[in-house]
């Protein structure tokens, strides 16, 4: 794992803000009393997590690249999740074809269901 996800995953389940090149971590408040940590990359939110909540969002934005892909498995292999895979240019999730939109993962199940 490159230290810039290591860091920004750390950042992220501790409700921590972090930038470090492409790589962006808001914590705060929105709008009501709960907390909430979003990852972004280039811009993009790839994953949502509001605190004391049992799942995770995580969303490609439509960018199939190594580094969302890193970005996002540094997260999943950080809580014991299984890695997103890629085979003939297709990603799977947890054993399911997955196509990058909006997923939202039980962390006490370890299923996922699009959000």
């Amino acid at each position: 794992m490159r230290k810039i996800t290591e860091l920004a995953v750390k950042k992220f389940l501790n409700h921590e803000n972090f930038r470090m090149g492409n790589t962006d971590v808001w914590s705060g408040f929105e709008c009501s009393m709960t907390l909430i940590s979003r990852m972004s990359l280039h811009g993009n939110e790839i994953a949502t997590k509001v605190r004391h909540s049992n799942s995770i969002l995580i969303d490609s934005c439509g960018w199939f690249s190594n580094t969302t892909k890193e970005r996002l498995n540094g997260l999943l292999d950080t809580l014991g999740l299984p890695k997103i895979q890629q085979k003939n240019f297709r990603w799977y999730l947890m054993g399911k074809e997955w196509n990058g939109n909006e997923a939202r993962i039980n962390l006490r199940t370890h299923d996922w269901e699009y959000a």
